[in-house]
């Protein structure tokens, strides 16, 4: 299914905001570009030419702006500056937000689009999901209980020891996460302006996002087409990212991660390793986690409620007894172990990157690496390890000039150094 950005508003009303709003954001983009035309300015607020007009004719005749030229006989070609009213506006405006760019949609417009476009209505095709996983050497079942887990769009716990490929199976998952959707640059909630598009965590359609639609009507370019978002956060999450965050230096509200992740998948990694206590990140999604309801507040102390509209997937090296009670576990429906790997398993990966560093790989080699480090029961193998050691062969054989080949002595070299 196609995104389709909605038609462009031909009115100042049409866009649902007054020009409290768009008025001060007009004049920020001036302040930020010296002298613009009036067509640049409409690109600017992602707005068409007649809305900008609007908003230009109010400034003029206000005196905060002025036509210093341009080429007036061509639609949209007169060139707007400031005035000193216009300069001490700008920077007053500039103090309170520092927001610049796309104009804003009106929050309830941003949440009407969220819930026709919801993850939850998206059915997830069981061989994406195999294809997506297929690079990693995963029992049967487990993979099919990712799949079960995944497809179900409920929350997700991903545990298992360190090194055995949660985090990659996790953002493996973007590959089988099917669709586009649609969301605007920026929100507007009483005034104040949230910035939710971001180009670290959504990845724009370029072919997607019209100017306009095969009849010719123009679309409103304050809305991006972009992919399902997925969005990873790790060890270094913060209270404050899970809330609107002001910015106090340029005076700009930054949407939450969880926000910027509706419509797609939520990836917390190292779920439990956060200077944020597990249990404190799961009562602060309890309302969501069953509500699908997120509640967010700005500086003032207003409350806007914003969907929630994730699937949730929590990776852990520490089992789920360790991580919370069973009251916030029961909130968590799949639970999946990612298991150490066993002796097929291992000799299965070890053969892949062998063949990926172009190293000569030989089924006796691969027995002895097995005997010579795992057999007497004092360590466990892990899923990463047979990636690790070929990648010491590959590099001590390319630094002395010799051929690239799992022997013995190339394990014996690369155990003692990874090992120690």
């Amino acid at each position: 299914m196609h995104a389709i950005q909605p038609r462009a508003p031909s009115s100042l009303e049409e866009t649902g905001l007054d020009i409290g709003i768009l008025g001060p954001l007009t004049l920020k983009n001036l302040y930020s570009s010296s002298h613009s035309s009036e067509s640049a300015i409409a690109e600017q607020l992602g707005l068409t030419l007649s809305v900008t007009t609007e908003i230009l004719q109010f400034l003029l005749r206000e005196h905060l702006c002025e036509v210093t030229g341009g080429q007036s006989q061509r639609i949209g070609g007169s060139r707007y500056a400031l005035t000193s009213k216009g300069l001490e506006r700008a920077t007053a405006a500039l103090s309170t937000s520092g927001y610049v760019g796309r104009a804003p949609v009106p929050l309830e417009d941003y949440v009407a689009q969220v819930r026709r476009q919801s993850v939850f209505d998206v059915a997830f095709d069981r061989q994406a999901i195999e294809a997506a996983l297929s690079h990693l050497i995963l029992p049967a079942e487990t993979r099919d209980l990712i799949g079960q887990a995944v497809s179900s769009k409920r929350s997700i716990l991903m545990y298992g020891a360190s090194g055995n490929g949660k985090t990659s199976a996790a953002l493996s998952l973007k590959k089988a996460v099917p669709g586009q959707i649609i969301i605007p640059y920026a929100v507007e909630f009483m005034r104040e302006i949230i910035q939710l598009f971001d180009a670290s965590a959504h990845e724009i359609i370029e072919e997607e996002n019209r100017r306009s639609d095969e009849r010719g009507i123009a679309l409103d370019q304050r809305w991006v087409v972009i992919k399902r978002p997925v969005v990873l956060v790790a060890g270094e999450l913060l209270a404050s990212q899970l809330e609107l965050m002001l910015d106090d230096v340029h005076k700009t509200y930054d949407a939450p991660v969880q926000m910027k992740a509706n419509g797609g998948l939520f990836i917390i990694d190292d779920f439990g390793r956060q200077p944020l206590d597990a249990a404190y990140l799961l009562n602060r999604w309890v309302t969501p986690l069953e509500r699908q309801i997120d509640y967010l507040s700005i500086h003032s102390g207003a409350r806007l409620e914003v969907p929630f509209d994730v699937i949730p997937l929590f990776v852990s090296n520490r089992p789920p007894a360790e991580l919370a009670d069973e009251a916030f576990l029961r909130r968590i429906r799949y639970k999946v172990e990612i298991p150490s790997p066993d002796r097929a398993r291992f000799t299965e990966i070890l053969r892949r990157e062998c063949d990926r560093y172009s190293v000569a790989f030989d089924d006796r080699a691969a027995d002895y690496l097995l005997n010579r480090f795992y057999s007497d029961g004092s360590r466990e193998m892990r899923g990463c390890h047979p990636r690790d050691l070929v990648e010491i062969v590959a590099d001590a054989a390319g630094y002395q000039g010799e051929d690239k080949a799992l022997t013995e002595a190339t394990i014996d070299r690369a155990g003692a150094r990874y090992f120690s």
